[in-house]
């Protein structure tokens, strides 16, 4: 099956809303998730909103910053849960932390395999990431985090990193994703109206990390 995997939305609907357009474009039947959906951006309810009324087959694990708001970690963590409530909390409640897919012979982990914060870095040297990746089984890890699109094989292991859909940190503005179809990964990037999730974002005075995100939006470095 092709499928759009995508990570580390972090409350950018505008973001999101473009790159499901064009996987649909792309034949995508389905969606694989791979972890922070809400904190940090302006919209985190509207965003779990669209995921959650996806049409065809969506399959999703829980990210760092998810936990973090199920267990109301800082300001930010407890803006974000307010504004999602208890039904769309308990969606993230119900995620599994990694998942397993056959089909692809894939494995979708947050970050690594034994952390949902651990960074895996392209830079890492393959004795090191080895050790990370001591307990797969599987022929390709996809993994975020790190906010940074990257491939790279490890001894039997591709580990592929998609990059993040709303705060990429690799100095290029445009959404970053990928397609999986049988195993086989095409890297995919996608333009969306920045100038727009900075005017949600200028319009909560309020927000805990606002400053933060705007920056990290026009930067587009961490």
């Amino acid at each position: 099956m092709r499928e759009a995997v995508l990570f580390d939305i972090h409350g950018n609907i505008d973001a999101l809303e473009a790159v499901l357009v064009d996987a649909r474009a792309a034949g995508c039947e389905g969606l694989l998730l791979g972890g922070d959906y809400a904190l940090l951006g302006p919209a985190p309810d509207d965003v779990v909103d669209l995921l959650r009324e996806q049409p065809g087959s969506v399959r999703a694990i829980r990210g760092n910053t998810d936990r973090m708001i199920l267990w109301y970690e800082g300001d930010e963590a407890r803006w974000a849960a307010d504004r999602l409530g208890d039904e769309r909390m308990q969606w993230l409640r119900n995620m599994p932390q990694q998942l397993a897919l056959p089909e692809h012979d894939a494995l979708l982990v947050h970050a690594t395999p034994r952390s949902d914060e651990e960074r895996l870095k392209r830079t890492y040297s393959n004795a090191r990431v080895a050790s990370m990746l001591a307990d797969v089984t599987q022929s390709t890890l996809l993994c975020g985090h790190i906010h940074k699109q990257y491939r790279r094989q490890v001894d039997a292991i591709e580990v592929v990193n998609p990059g993040a859909v709303g705060f990429p940190y690799d100095g290029k503005k445009s959404a970053a994703w990928a397609i999986i179809d049988n195993g086989e990964i095409e890297l995919r990037r996608t333009k969306y109206n920045v100038k727009r999730t900075l005017a949600r974002l200028e319009a909560i005075p309020s927000k805990p990390e606002r400053s933060l995100a705007i920056r990290r939006l026009r930067t587009a470095h961490s």
